[in-house]
């Protein structure tokens, strides 16, 4: 099972790897679209003085991952330095084939789309595989582990800096705008991935008729819920809260079940990005209902 595990990890690393790659290759390097991170420093050697994406992306690799090595565990080092690797030889047999598809020099804003839709997807998935192509990603861990530096500030800084240096380079205004719609994009496309697609709804329902509000819930919405014992804080008053899960389709029924039993009630509904369990990723068990939230 082990073994299984390992092996779709290294796949689905792979998969990640290549679907950056065609990205790279096939709508940022045709149509001279900036980027962030290593991925975009690439593109500026290549724009300038037509270094290969590849090459480039070995080489300022390389020293990164000598420092890497001093300052992380040895699984994580290996999963580095095989998405770095699986990037490489992606990036290498793309760049040999040449793009695949018709240049879309003229159709900027879909070139940024796509551009953006592939590296957010492909670094997605090997984030979500607890790995890495190097990169930025290498600096931001450092800096964090040895400077408390916050990695979502290194992200922006180091992002930031690589699309000013672009705009300076070698883009012009126009296209440094649609290449900050495809950063944009690849971040929302990642983000998502890491948070998860099974999202749904936390309610805390706050009723003196929360038993009766929570078997309707369970008889007309098919959800389970738990029961919270809390003491008010500026009442004293010791009080039960009824915790409840719901995907997005159930919500505006669970709020009129509340409002029809109790409509002084007083409901706090919050997103969950991510919701997993019984009756959300895998079927309801009728047996254990009531003891899911």
């Amino acid at each position: 099972m082990n073994l299984f595990k390992t092996v779709k990890r290294l796949v689905l690393i792979a998969i990640g790897a290549a679907i950056m790659a065609f990205g790279i290759v096939n709508f940022a390097m045709p149509s001279g679209l900036a980027s962030g991170g290593v991925t975009g420093i690439t593109l500026i050697l290549y724009n300038l003085w037509g270094i290969s994406p590849a090459l480039s992306t070995l080489l300022i690799n390389i020293p990164l991952h000598i420092v890497y090595f001093k300052f992380t565990s040895r699984p994580v080092f290996f999963l580095t330095i095989y998405g770095t690797a699986c990037l490489y030889a992606f990036l290498s047999i793309f760049e040999a084939m040449g793009p695949m598809i018709e240049n879309l020099q003229n159709d900027l804003i879909l070139a940024a789309i796509c551009l953006g839709f592939t590296l957010g997807l492909g670094t997605g998935m090997i984030l979500r595989q607890e790995a890495t192509t190097g990169g930025a990603t290498i600096v931001a861990k450092l800096l964090k582990d040895i400077f408390n530096v916050p990695v979502t500030k290194t992200f922006l800084f180091f992002d930031a800096t690589v699309i000013f240096a672009s705009l300076l380079l070698f883009i012009d205004i126009t296209v440094g705008i649609y290449s900050l719609i495809g950063l944009y994009i690849s971040i929302v496309v990642m983000n998502k991935l890491q948070e998860g697609f099974v999202s749904g709804y936390k309610v805390l329902i706050f009723s003196k008729k929360y038993k009766e509000i929570g078997e309707s819930i369970q008889q007309n919405l098919k959800r389970g819920a738990t029961y919270l014992h809390g003491t008010g804080g500026y009442s004293k008053e010791e009080k039960d809260v009824l915790l409840v899960l719901i995907d997005s389709k159930q919500l505006i029924r669970l709020k009129n079940i509340v409002n029809e039993i109790d409509p002084k009630s007083f409901v706090s509904v919050s997103h969950t990005y991510e919701t997993l369990g019984e009756g959300f990723t895998f079927e309801k068990n009728d047996k254990n209902e009531k003891e899911v939230a």
